[in-house]
């Protein structure tokens, strides 16, 4: 049986109140920047390289923001990953304008913090995590989808 474990690092870009966010072509659901973390690599040095080869930026990792857990399932298989989130800076974009994606099944757009619900932002703690945030709630994140069930959102 198949058991895909994910661990991931992602981004928390805001500028003006808005927030940077991911999304696979063709999906409904939308993400932070980021991606995997390959075997012997830091958290902050995945964050570097997934900007280079997604938006093709250079970066700044900030501040360590928290953790959360989730689960979710796909074609009947559940997945579970872990999130190490940060504060991510670039010079090198604006949200006047949406950065244009270097791989070509990924859309990048800035969305306005309270609109997180209606672009499906997943894992879906992070709704209210980023909202805690940018209200200036500086605690350190910790969340966990893992016990309980999943919803549509969460199944494709």
């Amino acid at each position: 049986m198949q058991k895909p474990f994910h661990h991931l690092a992602r981004g928390l870009f805001i500028s003006d109140n808005k927030v940077l966010l991911a999304q696979a072509k063709s999906y409904t659901n939308t993400f932070l920047p980021g991606g995997h973390i390959e075997f012997g690599e830091s958290a902050k040095d995945t964050l570097k390289r997934e900007m280079k080869e997604e938006i093709g930026i250079n970066c700044k990792v900030g501040r360590f923001l928290g953790l959360v857990e989730h689960k979710w399932e796909k074609n009947g298989v559940l997945n579970c990953e872990i999130n190490q989130v940060f504060e991510v800076t670039s010079n090198e974009i604006e949200s006047s304008a949406n950065p244009k994606s270097v791989e070509s099944h990924l859309e990048f757009f800035w969305c306005n913090g309270r609109d997180l619900d209606d672009n499906n932002l997943q894992p879906y703690p992070f709704r209210d995590l980023i909202n805690n945030y940018l209200n200036g709630n500086n605690d350190v994140w910790w969340e966990s989808t893992l016990n309980l069930e999943i919803d549509d959102s969460n199944r494709n």
